[in-house]
């Protein structure tokens, strides 16, 4: 009567899952552009965030030049420093374009609004902002909503 398996039969088994592993970790390939689009969505929503209840009015009715709130949507300034722990690198691959922008700064308000580059009122967005960040193979859409800021992805 037979209660084990033998030596040769455990190790062809562990051959088979060790084939079968490096297959499968061989064809799991990332999608990276849509980390980095992700990414560049979540540092909208925290630059809104970061926004809302801070009022860049000053007394007399101006606007002061505080950078809080704004954000500049190019490779260089969303890459974090490379010496931060955890910080992201946006793939060499992926390409970034604007539109719905003078320029490729969109700020927001102390209500989260969006703006196009400034503070002033007549820089409110009444159009929606559409970044596409894309290579070769994929292409992927974060939208601003005017009025709002509520940021969306879209496929």
């Amino acid at each position: 009567m037979r209660r084990a398996f033998t030596l040769i039969e455990l190790i062809f088994v562990v051959i088979l899952v060790g084939i079968l592993g490096a297959v499968g970790s061989s064809l799991y390939r990332p999608d990276r552009v849509l980390a980095d689009t992700n990414y560049i969505a979540a540092k909208l929503m925290q630059s809104r965030y970061e926004a809302i209840g801070y009022d860049h009015r000053n007394f007399d009715g101006t606007f002061d030049s505080s950078s809080i709130g704004c954000i500049t949507i190019s490779k260089s300034s969303l890459n974090d420093p490379p010496q931060r722990a955890g910080g992201y690198t946006l793939s060499k691959k992926s390409l970034i374009t604007v539109s719905g922008l003078t320029g490729n700064t969109i700020c927001f308000d102390e209500k989260g609004y969006p703006h196009d580059g400034s503070f002033s009122d007549s820089s409110l967005l009444h159009r929606r902002v559409d970044i596409n960040v894309s290579d070769s193979k994929n292409s992927y859409t974060i939208t601003v909503m005017p009025f709002s800021g509520y940021v969306k992805i879209l496929n």
